[in-house]
């Protein structure tokens, strides 16, 4: 063989070898797509796979040439640790951005809470602060084994609406027991006047309904209260599972087109993206994840006066062992303490547990824009950090 051929052959195998190294090192997608999912809660899924997660599940495996393996457990308090983290399913299709339990992908839809009513009421809601609310009969979907409140219904509490018709979430097909579509057939069957649901939720069943139905979406969030009504929404991994995470952000760019319409299908109200930064009037910039409201940054200042000693800069815990992670003692998925138990702890203490009670130097206002903060951490939508107001982006003029 002349010398040129062998040389020409040496390098074409030098090259073959060194490639096929590099796609045998290269991070594959799994061939199973293991799925956290819900086993009866349309519009998101069910055992059919009949909901949009389940849709959306099915295009990300195409894409990595996988089969979906679906683990149903119920959105119930504990899913996470029944399910994701306990290591039997890998990818939640559904996860707001910022859940602190899970690492999540890039958003993939955004969308908000809306009032629903039936249109041959009269009705024309437009805001919470609407007046005929005090005298209507107002639905609400509640969360969790103690009920809690979802935030449209904080922020009325807010306002001094109280007695609020709660529909639980405890779901299942027993005809005795809950199901999605019931706060809506509530509606029909004119046992309530109005129910404040999640966007898609609402958008599904108010198309499956005898009657027709209104909706009127809320603002992003309620200058009163503190409380976010739109959340981004993202697919949800282990922390630990960067590789999966990283090949989950490509596959959303790659199929983000197939994804909006199996959104649109389902008639999931869409909010535009939430924009990264927002400008102020000295020219710098504000990243959206610290522009909270007034009350929530006064809340942000009690803490780091009486409770960050204790329960760490910014909520993060860790000091104390005695002391919770405040983000977890609120959150749905670890304690879900609820509202007034917090408020009740902080004014009178835990003496036993060498908490003091914080009655003699903070008013029961001054306990609620507490919450308020620690919540908002909790839910993740605010990030560590000094907060920047709301009210600061537009002074009054002089």
């Amino acid at each position: 063989m002349p010398h040129s051929s062998r040389s020409t052959l040496t390098t074409a195998t030098v090259v073959a070898a060194v490639a096929v190294t590099l796609m045998a090192g290269a991070p594959r997608p799994p061939a199973e797509l293991r799925i956290c999912a819900d086993p009866y809660d349309l519009p998101f899924s069910n055992d059919k796979e009949e909901g949009f997660e389940n849709k959306i599940a099915h295009v990300i495996a195409r894409d990595f040439n996988a089969t979906v393996i679906n683990y149903w457990q119920p959105g119930r308090r504990g899913m996470l640790r029944a399910s994701i983290l306990a290591g039997r399913c890998d990818v939640m299709i559904q996860a707001p951005v910022g859940l602190d339990p899970v690492a999540t992908t890039k958003p993939y839809y955004r969308s908000t809470y809306h009032f629903v009513y039936r249109a041959d009421r009269g009705l024309a809601l437009r805001s919470l602060d609407d007046t005929v609310l005090k005298h209507l009969r107002i639905g609400v979907n509640m969360i969790g084994y103690d009920y809690t409140n979802t935030p449209p219904a904080h922020a009325l509490s807010a306002r001094g609406i109280r007695g609020l018709v709660g529909f639980g979430n405890f779901l299942n097909p027993d005809p005795k027991a809950d199901h999605p579509q019931d706060i809506f057939d509530a509606l029909a069957k004119d046992s309530i006047d109005v129910a404040i649901v999640w966007g898609p939720l609402a958008g599904y069943w108010v198309k499956h309904e005898p009657v027709p139905l209104t909706m009127t979406a809320l603002p992003d969030s309620d200058p009163v209260s503190g409380m976010p009504f739109a959340f981004d929404m993202a697919m949800g991994v282990r922390h630990r599972d960067k590789e999966l995470k990283a090949q989950l952000d490509s596959a959303l760019i790659r199929r983000h087109d197939e994804i909006v319409r199996i959104l649109q299908e389902y008639n999931v109200p869409l909010l535009a993206p939430r924009a990264a930064v927002a400008p102020t009037p000295g020219g710098d910039t504000v990243h959206d994840s610290l522009l909270v409201s007034d009350s929530i940054y006064q809340g942000w200042k009690w803490f780091h006066v009486y409770c960050f000693r204790c329960h760490g800069e910014d909520a993060i815990g860790g000091v104390n062992p005695s002391a919770p992670d405040l983000r977890w003692a609120l959150s749905p998925t670890g304690g879900a303490f609820p509202r007034d138990s917090f408020v009740a702890t902080a004014l009178n203490g835990r003496l036993a547990k060498g908490m003091p009670a914080w009655k003699q130097m903070l008013d029961t206002s001054a306990i609620y824009e507490l919450y308020q903060y620690v919540k908002a951490r909790s839910d993740g939508w605010v990030k560590p950090g000094r907060p920047h107001r709301q009210s600061d982006l537009h002074p009054k003029s002089p």
